[in-house]
């Protein structure tokens, strides 16, 4: 008779809780607000597999949300970010409070977009007890827009501290231009003198002609390569050798070096991975680096002014350029200022070069920093390998 009286109680009480109107309209309710929102949202583990995934997230996947369920999310992850994007999960999954990043994905189309990632830990209470699940729900933000945006702000200021360089180097290029050319006319004059005795003074001649063509090269040189420095054109992203642009970048700055008794030396490693950016971009901060450290040399006697450039790739993702000088080195507050905006230790000097530097590193993914050493000052700057490489 027990039996009879209690066997009715409990099938009745799971189907109330079931069919409990306002419980299941608020499940729904909740669901759709995951599935239908408009900003990408995604469950993840600590490990990086996607255990739910809406529809806006998927649709900037390029995939359906069932397939994307059960992947691992690193696979959309840029190469060069997988390592700090799984260390984000760790630490948020782990976290009391949201944890926010920035990483680059690839859609399913090979589209890349810079997404922010909020990420916050999913905890399961019992009681006044709480417990970790080793899980996080992660918002997306597509924010390649705003760094679309923020990169032409950057160019723009860029082409200014350009502009402002050039008054600079102005003196020192008037020099080097007047050399060649002046080489040109003293080679025109000897070879017209050398027409009116033909004979024997045809391998003389042809020399001479060698030399002006190689004098008015070198002018061209010049002249080409300030012309691409200073002009502003849109800043193509493209594929480069570094070793090419570091090059480049010497070339403009030697007749700057020469002018105050200083010389600049490459060491470049060989075989570097290719890199993607804009060539100016680059040339800008080589030549910002490579005018602070002869500037800062100047206290020392000529013989000893010597500016060296080093590549190196110290990891499979990263290449490295280094400038060091043989300056006095800075003081523990001028290197914790260097990089900001408007503070300078030069006379004339705008304090813009090393934070727009900064700022034109960082939006390629890499990473600008100095220090000193044993004597004078190094400036080391990184950027990512190209991905495709």
């Amino acid at each position: 008779m027990k039996a009879n009286v209690q066997a009715p109680d409990a099938p009745e009480r799971e189907v109330s809780a079931v069919r409990d109107p306002e419980l299941i309209g608020t499940l729904q309710h909740y669901s759709d607000l995951f599935t239908f929102g408009p900003i990408g949202v995604v469950v993840l583990t600590d490990e990086g597999r996607v255990e739910d995934v809406n529809r806006a997230a998927a649709a900037m996947l390029g995939w359906p949300r069932s397939w994307v369920a059960g992947q691992l999310f690193s696979r959309w992850i840029a190469k060069d970010d997988i390592r700090r994007f799984l260390d984000h999960l760790r630490r948020a999954c782990r976290s009391d409070r949201t944890l926010s990043d920035e990483f680059r994905i690839k859609d399913r189309y090979g589209k890349s977009r810079s997404v922010r990632f909020d990420s916050v830990a999913m905890i399961a209470r019992v009681g006044d007890t709480s417990y970790g699940l080793r899980r996080c729900q992660t918002a997306l933000i597509d924010v390649t827009e705003e760094r679309t945006a923020k990169r032409d702000g950057i160019d723009g200021l860029a082409h200014v501290i350009r502009l402002n360089s050039c008054g600079e180097m102005a003196a020192a290029l008037a020099h080097e231009l007047s050399q060649p050319v002046g080489a040109i006319r003293l080679y025109c004059n000897a070879a017209l003198k050398s027409l009116g005795a033909w004979g024997d003074e045809r391998a003389k001649l042809e020399a001479l002609l060698d030399k002006i063509a190689s004098a008015a090269s070198h002018a061209e040189a010049t002249i080409k390569g300030l012309r691409a420095y200073l002009s502003k054109r849109e800043a193509t992203v493209e594929r480069l050798e570094l070793n090419d642009v570091l090059r480049e970048a010497v070339e403009l700055a030697t007749a700057y070096a020469k002018e105050r008794g200083s010389r600049i030396e490459l060491h470049l490693a060989p075989g570097l991975a290719p890199v993607k950016a804009n060539r100016v971009h680059i040339q800008q901060v080589l030549l910002n680096l490579l005018q602070n450290g002869i500037d800062a040399m100047q206290v020392l006697p000529r013989g000893e002014r010597r500016v060296i450039v080093t590549s190196d790739q110290p990891k499979p993702d990263t290449l490295r350029v280094t400038v060091f000088d043989a300056g006095p080195g800075m003081t523990p507050e001028q290197r914790r200022r260097a990089f900001e905006p408007f503070y300078t230790t030069k006379a004339n000097g705008m304090g813009m070069g090393l934070s727009i530097s900064r700022s034109i590193i960082e939006s390629y993914g890499g990473r600008l920093w100095t220090r000193n050493v044993r004597r004078g000052t190094a400036f080391s700057f990184t950027l990512p390998a190209d991905e495709h490489n």
